[in-house]
């Protein structure tokens, strides 16, 4: 058997076989499968086959990362007997149905909360800055200028079911300003003049429960999955040329008074619940809330299932003005903080160049903007040592929070601009001390398993994170990028942004190869240099080119488009297809991706880089445009340098 197909084999054997898979696919870079039994996947084995990057579990599938030959070891593997049928389009119906309850509800809540964090941390620093304007510049709460500041910084929390809705109705694929409408009319002033919060109206000749439902959140998540299944039905039966007047009509005429009748209280009811539940919790049992809340929460990061919790906590805040939940979190972004110190101290100490590189991003990153994605991509994940020194620093910072009681009554995700926001701020300081300082010991003593140093990445000459396996990372050849100068150009027009922030760990962890994320301002492709179109999907959301040197790029159109199956992209070239710089590769419409919520964030990834040789420079930082320089792969230095 060739290499590919003894490879597709053994990937085979170590997912369950073909009686575990119900569905096997693949995009730019990965196979995934839907399976029956996940217990039955042998992920250690998939982790340690010669060929195979990383498997992982993500969307209730399990991928396995192989790289841009990914198109001939499923072509292998579903050319096996017992294999064929599963890579069909029958097959595939229904795959996207098929993730387990728990990954539905957190990319539905992170689909939906996820967008409003800027606008909600700006309105938490507004706050802050309006505190501090009256208590220390003698600024009279009641004057002008104080009311619109206060204004700017709740407005956010006052209106949010209607920000709400409209979110999360995009995030379902309906009308986002049907849902905003609708969670609206709970606001308007003819609805809040039918009575008092807690009286009973009637209404359409059945009970009104009256409710005061400003910066409530749960009925608009009702509503809008209401919304998302009446929409469904009535484009179904509706003709399409009367769609425009008669579906949005009866959406609202049959929703808004739904919600006001059912899922306006029963929304109410469920969020005071949920939030007693965790002031009680926080007040009775401090020590478990605070301990474990910190401690767990890289775990929730790690597998982007913290936006179940981030999502209560922002109810917390609109209704309370405070919450338990992010006052005991920063407990975690302060052991994170922690461990990226610690290890920029220890590159210091042991003149680890690469080290260091690493290290100084991930602390500037969670220091600076609250990111601890490259700490946990570039540290925790490749070292066991780090991830427990982690859940204890997150502990012992917990655990000062939990005896200060401490809540926070804003947003902010960086440790430092966060501080203001805490109550009480001693606690908080004291816990940022112990988070900090309990990693640091940890690591100078204990130490952090080292293994081969993870290449690095110049920005300008100047070092950058690059986290990555200590592998090289295999492409469509066996044959490294040739170790001379090699120049990559935009192949898009937008801003340019670390890998780290994809938001998809594969890439964010630099598996696939080193490389840069491109928030694109523009809806098309071009080939970064003269080459050959060497991988190019069904689905035409990524394509792989090769350069005349030998350089393999993958500029990957955003995070999961492959599930979108074809849907908004359109190739313009064929695999195999010789392409000159500047010549459009495919075209996508940003503007419906963004409809639905899928992020567009476009790696731009060297996917044949031989780290053992060769260094990345990012000669772009900020925003670029279509054709002008992004990267360059040079050769390290023989002296060591580098």
């Amino acid at each position: 058997m060739s290499d590919t197909r003894t490879l597709a084999a053994d990937i085979g054997a170590a997912v369950g076989g073909s009686g575990n898979v119900t569905w096997v696919g693949s995009c730019t870079t990965r196979l995934r499968f839907v399976v029956r039994d996940e217990s039955l996947v042998d992920f250690t084995a998939l982790d340690a086959m010669p060929g195979v990057l990383q498997a992982v579990r993500a969307g209730g599938q399990v991928q396995v990362v192989i790289g841009t030959q990914v198109e001939r070891v499923r072509d292998d593997l579903i050319s096996l007997r017992d294999w064929s049928g599963l890579g069909s389009e029958q097959a595939a119906q229904g795959e996207g149905t098929r993730r387990r309850p728990l990954d539905v509800i957190f990319d539905f809540l992170g689909g939906t909360f996820q967008p409003l964090i800027p606008v909600i941390t700006g309105a938490a620093m507004v706050q802050v800055l309006t505190l501090l304007l009256i208590q220390f510049a003698g600024l009279d709460d009641q004057h002008p200028t104080a009311l619109i500041l206060n204004a700017t910084g709740n407005a956010i929390f006052y209106f949010l079911p209607v920000f709400v809705a409209f979110s999360a109705s995009r995030k379902l694929g309906a009308n986002p300003f049907i849902g905003a409408a609708i969670a609206a009319a709970l606001l308007h002033p003819s609805f809040i003049a039918i009575g008092e919060t807690g009286s009973v109206a009637e209404a359409f000749g059945l009970p009104l429960f009256v409710y005061a439902y400003a910066s409530s959140m749960f009925p608009a998540l009702l509503l809008a999955l209401a919304l998302a299944g009446l929409e469904r039905v009535l484009k179904r039966w509706i003709p399409q040329a009367l769609q425009q007047v008669f579906v949005p009509t009866l959406e609202l005429l049959l929703l808004v008074p739904l919600t006001a009748l059912v899922f306006g209280p029963v929304g109410v009811v469920v969020g005071n619940a949920i939030g007693t539940g965790t002031q009680w919790l926080a007040t009775n049992a401090p020590f478990v809330f605070y301990i474990i809340v910190p401690a767990m929460w890289f775990l929730l990061v790690a597998f982007g299932i913290h936006w179940a919790l981030i999502s209560i906590a922002i109810g917390d805040l609109a209704v309370t003005g405070s919450s338990a939940i992010l006052g005991a979190a920063v407990g975690y972004q302060y052991a994170i903080m922690g461990v990226a110190l610690a290890m920029f101290i220890r590159s210091l100490r042991d003149r680890d160049v690469a080290l260091r590189g690493t290290a100084s991003a991930a602390t500037i990153a969670v220091v600076i903007g609250g990111i601890t994605e490259p700490t946990i991509y570039g540290f925790l994940l490749r070292y066991r040592r780090l991830m427990i020194i982690e859940i204890v620093a997150a502990a012992a910072s917990g655990l000062v929070l939990g005896l200060f009681s401490a809540e926070m009554f804003g947003f902010s995700p960086a440790p430092f601009l966060g501080l203001p926001l805490m109550q009480p701020i001693v606690g908080a300081v004291l816990a940022m001390v112990v988070g900090v300082v309990v990693p640091i010991a940890l690591v100078l003593i204990w130490g952090y398993e080292k293994k081969k140093p993870a290449p690095t990445v110049l920005v300008h000459g100047e070092v950058e994170e690059r986290p990555s396996g200590p592998r090289r990372t295999p492409g469509v050849t066996d044959e490294p990028t040739p170790t001379r100068l090699g120049g990559i150009l935009a192949p898009m027009s937008g801003t340019v942004l670390p890998l780290s922030e994809s938001g998809e760990a594969v890439f964010g962890g630099g598996v696939l190869g080193p490389g840069v994320c491109i928030q694109p301002t523009a809806s098309r492709i071009v080939a970064p240099f003269d080459g050959t179109v060497v991988a190019l999907p069904a689905s035409s959301h990524a394509v792989g080119i090769r350069s005349n040197d030998g350089t393999e790029v993958l500029v990957h159109v955003g995070i999961d488009t492959v599930k979108l199956r074809g849907q908004h992209f359109v190739a313009r070239v064929e695999q195999g297809q010789r392409v000159r710089r500047g010549d459009v590769l495919l075209e996508f419409d940003r503007e419906a991706l963004a409809a639905r919520g899928i992020s567009t964030v476009t790696p731009v990834v060297i996917t044949n880089f031989d780290e053992d040789v060769q260094d990345v420079e990012v000669l772009a930082t900020a925003s670029v445009h279509e054709g002008q320089s992004l990267l360059a792969v040079r050769t390290k230095s023989t002296d060591g340098a580098d």
